[in-house]
């Protein structure tokens, strides 16, 4: 079964593996494994089914339908498959009428349903945790600006698991959050720096979701060794360079 998603957002959870399905992506996977699923409201996808005895002849392996594949639509062999499919629906008109032409677009699916999953890439992106790490911090500057920032949304975004996500950071002695507060915190910098006290502290702290004024103070002088006040007027004595 294929699942291409077009809004929202699906993840599909078969052991003890999670894969997460964004808009623009597909999920191929074995409906004769039992899959559990989770997906974000008004989500939108299409439903593409063929019989699995379809499918197995053509491949050259059954491990090929131990896993889950997910992959974009731009995907060169994945972008023939749903063209395809846009073909045969454009086609449902000739096929009504034809038992021959049935057969014929049911097996040219099952021969490219096949092929996709036989020819997947080998390492997937959870394989390479400095990989992980920098798309989650390219999503998370992206959204810096945004409240729904978390490490489950970023998870999803990249395309792991959120305890891949957490491993990866580990690994490198950070945390998701923790970089994503670093990163406010040099935004909120900036800004001050910018406009000087023209903007109250709490509006700063708002804008980069700081939940008040003293909690931002309070990280931004373990930061930077002195509270925005002084830290302006220690900026002020020296003048530009």
């Amino acid at each position: 079964m294929a699942d291409l998603v077009t809004s929202g957002w699906i993840e599909f959870l078969g052991g003890r593996k999670r894969h997460a399905v964004k808009p623009g992506q597909i999920c191929i996977r074995d409906t004769k494994s039992s899959w559990e699923f989770s997906c974000s409201p008004a989500t939108t996808a299409h439903v593409i089914s063929i019989p699995r005895h379809l499918v197995v002849p053509h491949l050259g392996s059954l491990k090929a339908l131990s896993d889950a594949y997910v992959s974009d639509v731009d995907v060169p062999e994945v972008r023939f498959f749903v063209n395809f499919l846009e073909t045969i629906k454009r086609s449902s008109g000739e096929l009504e009428g034809s038992v021959a032409a049935q057969r014929m677009a049911r097996d040219a699916l099952a021969t490219l349903f096949s092929r996709i999953i036989s020819e997947r890439p080998g390492p997937r992106l959870d394989d390479h945790p400095g990989a992980v790490v920098v798309a989650a911090k390219n999503v998370i500057e992206k959204h810096l600006e945004s409240g729904d920032l978390s490490p489950p949304m970023v998870a999803r975004s990249v395309g792991v698991s959120l305890r891949t996500l957490h491993r990866c950071f580990s690994a490198s002695d950070d945390s998701v959050m923790a970089f994503a507060r670093r990163r406010r915190l040099q935004r909120a910098h900036d800004e001050l720096m910018n406009v000087g006290g023209a903007a109250g502290m709490s509006e700063i702290a708002a804008r980069w979701h700081f939940s008040d004024a003293s909690h931002f103070i309070r990280h931004f002088k373990s930061f930077y060794g002195a509270t925005p006040a002084a830290y302006l007027r220690d900026q002020r004595k020296v003048g530009p360079s």
